[in-house]
């Protein structure tokens, strides 16, 4: 979930598109017919080499989209073939489309980016009141509200929670650091300052959206919720590795996160989008956002620390920060405003080079891939007429770096098992009921000689659970997707089970470990 980002801009020099090591830039007057030859074939490499089924690319160039196609299938059901108006879920790029949404509130006098947001929803809570009181709007959207990565997303995350109750949660989420002082991105803090948009206009944030961006940049098949997808064909399935294949699977509803991650769109919509933050707020003549709104979303806001591995792989990037929205950082001499949006099966990524008035938007419909960071990095050297490298290479070897060195953990961790540990009690004192007052309720039952663990907000979702050594088990759930989790029971000093604490995809839906303790 968590989201990544970058972008670029000036005179156009478009390089002899090649997979070698050396790439040889041939000039071309901007005007021109561009060819996007040599780049389409190393995109169609690429996505090989990844596994990727679909893809779909944009260029933006000066006010003008110069390339803009599909690459490979919408779903592996149909063969069905993707061009640039299919739909892909573009995850938290929605962030910057809900940033920009309250920054026409800004313009208007309605709001200021530096209130406190319980000042506008009087029922908000987070775990501390000094920082309820304190916390902005601009505090929620560029990540240092204090809570931890990812926090309480388990709440949101194909729950069956609404937004008004995911939002009432995070009044028992504690901080990690204080407010104000460490970049700690946080899907839940750009839903409440999404959810500021009804509060003071009276409208939804989808139809805030819709009205005042889709319908003025005409974004005419974008859409706000997976439910509105049965009105649109030409809709790319996600696609996943379930056991080892890659299959399509059902795309996740996000309707309680909706400002974070929701909306749904095509390359030839979001390229009307980069249009306008590449022209400062005007699309087509007309002003739609003040350039002050649109100068103060690409701001550095908060540092995000920049570690070696980074700078090892981009030797010229001097610093990273979150805007609202929006990533910034220095790449090729340049400010690349970008961000990459990732969820079950759907991977993308917005970017754009405000010096350059060059973007780059790069959809896909699978996951376990980096070819949404690699490829833009590639089309903007290129473009830049700087020396190209091989960027799908050089992140495809990372990859797998990191696949092999997470399955040697895993096999050290199963080396290093203790064998012939016992439970402390017998299976039936584990079962019970048990509660998180971030999350809910889950229920431990014993059947068939096995517990089985249930979670109130997913019901759909059920974990058989094995003995692991000690008082430690291993719940393996019916969706693939959720993998397994280790459940670890703690006893009072009467021996007696008193909780259980669990993390349910960590690496990928919720860092937090949560505790439920057991009540009856």
């Amino acid at each position: 979930m968590i989201i990544h980002r970058y972008f670029v801009e000036g005179r156009i020099r478009i390089a002899a598109w090649c997979i070698a090591v050396t790439f040889s830039i041939i000039p071309i007057a901007y005007g021109q017919t561009e060819s996007f030859e040599e780049l389409d074939t190393y995109i169609e490499t690429a996505m090989k080499d990844w596994g990727v089924p679909g893809l779909a690319l944009a260029i933006v160039k000066d006010d003008r989209v110069i390339h803009s196609r599909g690459f490979g299938i919408r779903t592996l059901r149909t063969q069905e073939q993707v061009n640039e108006h299919t739909l892909f879920g573009i995850a938290s790029n929605t962030k910057a489309f809900t940033a920009t949404a309250l920054g026409l509130l800004v313009q208007e006098g309605t709001i200021s980016w530096d209130d406190p947001v319980v000042e506008l929803m009087p029922d908000f809570q987070l775990h501390d009141p000094i920082a309820t009181r304190k916390i902005t709007i601009r505090d929620m959207l560029c990540h240092r509200s204090g809570l931890g990565l990812w926090t309480g997303d388990l709440t949101w995350w194909n729950s069956n929670y609404d937004s008004a109750e995911v939002i009432r949660r995070i009044r028992f989420q504690k901080p990690v650091s204080d407010l104000g002082t460490t970049y700690r991105y946080s899907n839940l803090m750009i839903l409440v300052a999404g959810e500021v948009i009804p509060r003071v206009t009276g409208t939804s944030w989808h139809h805030f959206v819709e009205q005042r961006f889709f319908k003025p940049l005409h974004m005419n098949r974008s859409v706000t919720s997976v439910n509105d997808l049965e009105e649109r064909d030409n809709v790319a399935t996600p696609h996943a590795v379930v056991e080892g294949k890659i299959v399509p699977i059902e795309y996740l509803n996000t309707d309680n996160c909706a400002p974070a991650t929701a909306i749904i769109s095509s390359v030839h919509d979001l390229s009307q989008w980069v249009r306008l933050h590449l022209n400062e707020g005007t699309y087509q003549g007309q002003r739609l956002v003040n350039a002050s709104i649109i100068r103060e979303t690409q701001k550095p806001h908060t540092l995000i620390h920049v570690n070696e591995k980074t700078k090892a792989r981009h030797p010229s990037i001097h610093f990273s920060a979150y805007g609202l929205g929006f990533r910034t950082l220095d790449y090729q001499g340049r400010l690349l405003v970008n961000h990459t949006g990732e969820l079950d099966g759907m991977f993308s990524y917005v970017g754009f080079m405000p010096e350059e008035n060059l973007g780059v938007i790069v959809l896909t419909n699978h996951e376990e891939h980096e070819l949404h960071r690699a490829l833009p990095y590639y089309v903007f050297d290129t473009l830049l007429g700087v020396d190209t490298k091989d960027w799908s290479k050089i992140y495809l070897n990372s990859f797998r770096q990191q696949r092999r060195q997470r399955e040697e953990l895993e096999q050290r961790r199963l080396k290093n098992k203790p064998q012939d540990t016992r439970t402390t009690l017998p299976l039936e004192a584990y079962a019970g009921t048990y509660v998180s007052e971030v999350y809910g309720t889950a229920r431990i039952t014993l059947e068939d000689g096995r517990l089985t663990l249930r979670l109130s907000a997913h019901p759909q979702f059920v974990a058989t659970m094995g003995h692991w050594y000690y008082d430690t088990f291993l719940a393996t759930w019916n969706h693939k997707l959720w993998k397994s989790s280790y459940v670890y029971f703690r006893l009072n000093g009467h021996g007696e089970i008193t909780k259980f604490l669990m993390s349910v995809r960590p690496d990928w839906i919720d860092t937090h470990e949560y505790a439920f303790i057991k009540t009856r």
